[in-house]
């Protein structure tokens, strides 16, 4: 399951590629309007800003990948450490058990 912080950013992400959708699909209907094309000219700096967002978001979702994959990659390695020293200590106590029951024979 994701993380609450980044289930609110990909709903953030998602919500602003549909609004993108949505409004190319209504300026294609309305491209026969002039009059509403021009009204459309002077809130052209709405989808300028709404797609800086979104590549700000892109860029954040980027670096965020990175820094999850680097975190994991150390905790494996981590875990990889403490599974070797537990086969080690393991195989320690084996050879200690092994040397207490063989009987030694004394030199002639």
């Amino acid at each position: 399951m994701m993380k609450k912080n980044r289930l609110i950013f990909y709903s953030v992400f998602g919500a602003l590629h549909l609004f993108i959708f949505l409004f190319s699909l209504y300026m294609d209907n309305q491209k026969e309007n002039l009059q509403f094309l021009f009204q459309m000219q002077s809130k052209i700096w709405m989808l300028k800003y709404g797609s800086l967002i979104l590549l700000v978001l892109m860029i954040a979702n980027v670096i965020l990948h990175y820094r999850d994959n680097r975190r994991n990659l150390r905790e494996k390695d981590e875990l990889t450490k403490e599974l070797n020293t537990l086969k080690a200590k393991l195989y320690d106590l084996q050879e200690d058990a092994k040397n207490k029951t063989v009987p030694q024979n004394p030199a002639s």
